[in-house]
């Protein structure tokens, strides 16, 4: 539980070091290379970036070591790495027999090993690395490169080569124009090579029989003719997106598919030959293909905030402006969705009817007028299925009365050793009476209760319910009916009727305090529980105290579907 968690958190706050910008589909393209000249770049890694590459993240701009490393500081566990590799040691025996877990078990551990001593900007450096990197992923081609930058090659080397020592793995070496570099797959029509030159960690994967021409594209050595710097692509798509200069980026669909289907990178042309595939036979559909990724052009992706204080993440699905349209009508209003009220809270916003029309409107197009390649089969068929599955007797029954909800948990605590909470959960609709009629299909008891828009708050008393839940108070509004756990007074749940909508294009919203981890903490730590260690219950409380909140939501925005995460860090 605790690795997986960290992991995540600790995923999501330097993903940052390892995104980037890119051009505009309309960008010019450029597929020929030259020899490298100099040049005075502030962002040194973008010169590798062919403006044409179908993908690709980088920075302009890092953040500073010192709080990159206060960062690092205050979100790693208070409990040493010693417990997580002292379990992991005991888990080898049980993974003997999968060669690549058994591997990536040992890989980690060496590693885990080398980080149990850093302690200061200097023990980072030490490892030959730097705290802030700039680094970047792009594609020549489809063919994937990662580059990252070193504070000391040589000591980086040491490093690299004591960790795989301690993991007993040896690595390959081969040549290519002089430069040697290291083979992590020796075996299979493609491996994954490492580099390190000039001050930088470059990873790829190549075919087996790669020429020193591509290896060449792949080092740098040769570089593309234009690219990400040379058009200026990056801060545009930062102005575009409010994004930081620390990370911008996005995927193109429809250079992918060009690449895809009529390859002229030499790196795409490679890797097909090396895993014997021919390119997707899309030449008498490209109507579909035009028609496809007119309406999803791509992803976009970056930081808009990254510091000691607070980082935020953005993934945006880009659709065109008819898709966009079609979203905002889904979404309605639900009475504190997108609020911070409480120690954490929960909403969905989904007009169901107008759901279920959107999804017939587009099933329907894709009858009438379906796409025409094999290749995009599937994709008829899925709307079809999507149809059918959302016409079900539940959907039309609660569809016309629930347009969604948004759940508050106001305390948690330990009463008499059970778990007692307190909260609200607001279930919005345009037809409350037909609303809880619905409900009561499912739950009798609410027949026999007085509700009416403004009237007293009525108990649910029913047989579901469990002797230990606390007790339950309904409340309705013209617009809404809220159920209180633990809560009687019938201007609290007035104020959860009338909480605020919010004024963005919801369509989820979530919200986690300090606090709630805090008092997850301590209802584990108070009814033990063989599968809750005491080093899960120290990470939560951990959590607690170093995260103020964090943020997750998708939004309906100008250029699509938006998708984010932020976590606000206490000071300390």
């Amino acid at each position: 539980m605790k690795t997986k968690l960290s992991i995540a958190i600790t995923l999501a706050l330097i993903s940052a070091g390892l995104i980037s910008g890119c051009s505009d589909d309309n960008e010019p393209a450029a597929t020929d290379s030259h020899q490298e000249a100099p040049k005075n770049n502030a962002a040194p890694m973008l010169k590798y970036i062919p403006a044409d590459s179908p993908y690709f993240m980088a920075s302009r701009e890092t953040l500073s070591e010192q709080e990159a490393f206060a960062i690092y500081q205050s979100t790693q566990p208070m409990t040493s790495f010693e417990s997580d590799l002292d379990e992991m040691r005991a888990a080898l025996p049980h993974v003997q027999d999968d060669d690549v877990l058994y591997t990536f078990m040992t890989l980690a551990i060496a590693l885990g090993e080398e980080l149990i001593g850093v302690e200061s900007i200097e023990d980072v450096h030490a490892l030959g690395m730097k705290m802030s990197p700039q680094a970047a992923l792009y594609g020549l081609g489809i063919l994937p490169v990662l580059r990252m930058e070193l504070q000391d090659e040589g000591a980086f080397r040491t490093t690299l080569q004591r960790v795989l020592t301690k993991a007993d793995i040896t690595l390959s070496k081969a040549t290519t124009n002089d430069t040697e570099y290291w083979v992590l797959t020796p075996e299979g029509q493609l491996k994954i090579i490492l580099v390190i030159k000039d001050q930088q960690l470059i990873v790829s994967v190549v075919p087996e029989n790669a020429s020193d021409e591509l290896l060449d594209q792949v080092l740098g050595k040769t570089l593309p003719d234009s690219n990400i710097d040379d058009t200026n692509a990056l801060a545009e798509l930062e102005q575009r997106y409010d994004f930081t200069p620390y990370g911008a980026g996005l995927l193109s669909s429809s250079r992918l598919l060009d690449e895809l289907s009529t390859p002229t990178h030499p790196g795409t042309l490679a890797l097909m030959e090396a895993v014997d595939e021919e390119p997707l036979n899309l030449s008498g559909c490209q109507a579909d293909i035009d028609r496809l990724t007119g309406r999803f052009p791509g992803l976009a992706m970056g930081i808009s905030e990254y510091n000691t204080d607070r980082v935020e993440t953005n993934f945006i699905l880009r659709t065109d402006e008819g898709i966009v349209s079609d979203l905002r009508g889904l979404t309605t209003q639900v009475p504190g969705l997108g609020s911070s009220a409480g120690m954490a809270n929960f909403g969905l916003n989904l007009d169901l009817p107008v759901l279920i029309e959107t999804i017939q409107k587009y099933a329907r197009e894709l009858r009438e007028t379906p796409f025409s390649c094999d290749e995009l089969q599937d994709l008829n068929n899925s709307w079809r299925d999507i149809s059918m599955a959302i016409n079900n007797p539940i959907t039309m029954m609660i569809g016309p009365s629930l347009s969604g909800f948004h759940a508050r948990l106001d305390n948690l605590k330990m009463v008499n050793g059970e778990p007692v909470i307190a909260g609200m959960l607001t279930l919005a609709s345009q037809n409350p009476m037909g609303l809880l009629s619905t409900i009561s299909t499912f739950m009798p008891e609410l027949q026999a209760l007085e509700l009416a828009p403004g009237g007293e708050p009525q108990k649910i008393e029913s047989m579901m319910l469990p002797p230990e839940a606390p007790a339950i108070y309904a409340a309705m509004s013209d617009t809404a009916i809220v159920l209180g756990a633990g809560i009687s007074d019938q201007a609290l749940l007035q104020e959860g009727l009338d909480a605020p909508v919010s004024e963005r294009d919801l369509l989820a919203y979530g919200y986690l305090t300090g606090e709630f981890y805090r008092s997850l903490a301590d209802i584990m730590e108070k009814s033990p529980s063989p599968e809750v260690s005491q080093s899960d219950i120290e990470l939560f409380r951990q959590y607690g105290n170093t995260f103020e909140n964090m943020e997750y939501w998708m939004e309906v925005g100008d250029a699509g579907v938006e998708m984010s995460f932020s976590v606000e860090l206490v000071s300390p």
